[in-house]
């Protein structure tokens, strides 16, 4: 499976240039398998099945890694499937998308001050009550773009969007989450 080619991106100096990914299945797993993991992570209530929804993304991915034509990011490509385990998972278990509790939590660090650690955790709950007020589409925007670290192009192939439209929906989402911050909405 590991082909010894090289790879070449689009320079910003010349637009003609065409991409090509030739690493490897290995070297795309090492690269984007935390990506997947936390994208996922904010999606679902629990880690596990965020472990589970992550290994299947990447089970897909090695069967159709023949069909990946090299020519777009693998980012995209990686992320519409994991996208669409997802909406599949949702679909089966008829669970409700973002726990409250593993949005943003992460493992505790034992060594902050428990006041400080307080203080976190109350903004971190704030966040999530926050963003649990926005659309689906802007949820799903905003944790592509800010929990995948996937571009706006990139966010836009994997929900099948426009990069305009993506724009719109991420300034409107983020917009309303500011309008909250300055209300003190969920307080």
């Amino acid at each position: 499976m590991a082909m010894a080619m090289k790879r070449s991106t689009r320079p910003s100096s010349d637009s003609s240039a065409e991409y090509y990914e030739s690493r490897d299945f290995t070297e795309l797993y090492d690269e984007y398998f935390d990506r997947v993991n936390r994208y996922l992570r904010c999606r679902v209530q629990n880690p596990w099945d965020a472990d589970d929804l992550t290994t299947t993304v990447f089970l897909k991915a090695l069967e159709k890694f023949d069909q990946y034509s090299r020519t777009s990011p693998f980012a995209s490509w990686i992320f519409r499937i994991a996208h669409n385990t997802y909406v599949d998972f949702m679909r089966k278990n008829r669970e409700f998308p973002v726990d409250q509790d593993d949005l943003l939590g992460g493992e505790p660090d034992d060594t902050w001050q428990p006041e400080r650690q307080a203080l976190t955790n109350e903004e971190i709950r704030l966040l999530r009550d926050r963003l649990d007020k926005l659309t689906q589409d802007q949820r799903d925007v905003l944790t592509l773009r800010y929990f995948a670290d996937l571009k706006i192009s990139q966010v836009a192939e994997v929900l099948g969007k426009t990069e305009s439209s993506v724009k719109m929906i991420s300034y409107r989402a983020l917009h309303q989450l500011q309008k909250m911050y300055e209300r003190g909405e969920g307080e």
